[in-house]
């Protein structure tokens, strides 16, 4: 197979399919204690990258192309998703605060969003189920009329998750979600000093450590550098939108995955390919370019109009920022977090 051809068909090339072969070679999950020991880890792997790298393919289809049999490819498939999962921990991890790690990615962050203080972009996506579920569908139903997960990610400025958390379905905001998680709920325990923060779109509410754009009628208003803000905010975070877009361009499997939902094991299930997806983002991190997945980007704004990244449009905009907050009751974190986005946009305004 020509090396091309080994990219189409399993998202990588040569190299960096051994190094991750390696990697998880000596998972519990490809041993046995049966006489017949089982394929090599080249073939199992495989077999799980054509999927997870293919948009609707069947599993009939895919066994014909593999020479190997049905059964036996939904196998392998849930062998190689369960040893990428273990190495969430591995690859996708938030440096310690006040580790040299730490301080590496914000200086990075920094420079290449020109907001000081800045460790990161959050932004939230659907992941579309290619058929809709028999276990309480109809909380899988987004706006969009189709079915989904919501999954929230922070990236770096080389495209990195260093932070994942949702698997909720699709029915649930991203504000909502992220609420729930240890990162809005404990940040001391991500950031290192007082004066940093996320960069986040207007489907968040702006606090201390998540800065927002101004929405209207401060957002077009270019006396006192609101609108200006927010194109810069927009600028720095299409990195997020760009990670989002990569990851379901070269794992087009997202696009729609084919795990029906029948009952509480599958919704774990479908969850547990989409980090498999992400390990092997982050892994490739570090051994590939991602030019060739990323999306095309309307300049200056921010939306994605490629085909691996789909506009959310989950702003909840006929939620304004006050009424939010008081039925969440954090009207004093919103007025500290309003207070921090003024200074950055009189910091911009000013420089």
């Amino acid at each position: 197979m020509s090396e091309d051809r080994f990219r189409v068909f399993f998202r990588m090339n040569r190299e960096s399919f051994n190094v991750l072969a390696s990697l998880i070679q000596d998972d519990p999950i490809f041993t046995n204690n049966s006489q017949n020991p089982q394929a090599s880890i080249e073939i199992q792997l495989a077999s799980a990258l054509y999927f997870l790298g293919s948009a609707g393919a069947s599993v009939i289809r895919g066994a014909a192309q593999l020479g190997i049999g049905e059964g036996t490819i939904r196998l392998y498939c849930d062998r190689c998703i369960s040893a990428l999962v273990r190495r969430v921990p591995q690859f996708v991890k938030w440096p310690k605060p006040r580790s040299q790690d730490f301080w590496h990615m914000r200086k990075l962050v920094e420079d290449s969003s020109g907001f000081p203080g800045c460790v990161g972009y959050l932004d939230g996506t659907d992941i579309t189920l290619r058929y809709g579920p028999s276990y309480y569908g109809e909380s899988y139903f987004n706006r969009k009329k189709q079915y989904a997960l919501n999954m929230q990610g922070i990236c770096d400025h080389e495209r990195r998750f260093t932070y994942v958390a949702g698997g909720y379905p699709a029915s649930v905001g991203d504000a909502t979600v992220f609420n729930g998680t240890a990162f809005f709920k404990r940040p001391n325990l991500f950031f290192s000093r007082p004066e940093e923060y996320i960069l986040a779109d207007k489907a968040y509410r702006a606090t201390r450590r998540c800065i927002t754009p101004y929405k209207e009628p401060l957002a077009s208003q270019e006396r006192g550098g609101y609108k200006e803000f927010n194109l810069q905010l927009a600028e720095a975070r299409v990195r997020i939108e760009q990670t989002f877009g990569i990851l379901k361009n070269r794992w087009s499997s997202l696009r729609g995955v084919g795990i029906f939902i029948r009952k509480p094991e599958d919704h774990v299930r479908v969850f547990a390919w989409i980090m498999a997806c992400i390990v092997l983002h982050n892994f490739l991190c570090d051994f590939e370019s991602d030019i060739d997945w990323i999306p095309n980007v309307q300049e200056g704004v921010g939306d994605m109009i490629g085909p691996g990244y789909e506009e959310e449009g989950r702003e909840n905009s006929h939620i304004d920022d006050e009424d939010e907050d008081e039925e969440l009751g954090v009207e004093g974190e919103r007025r500290e977090g309003i207070e921090w986005r003024n200074r950055m946009r009189e910091f911009f305004l000013h420089q």
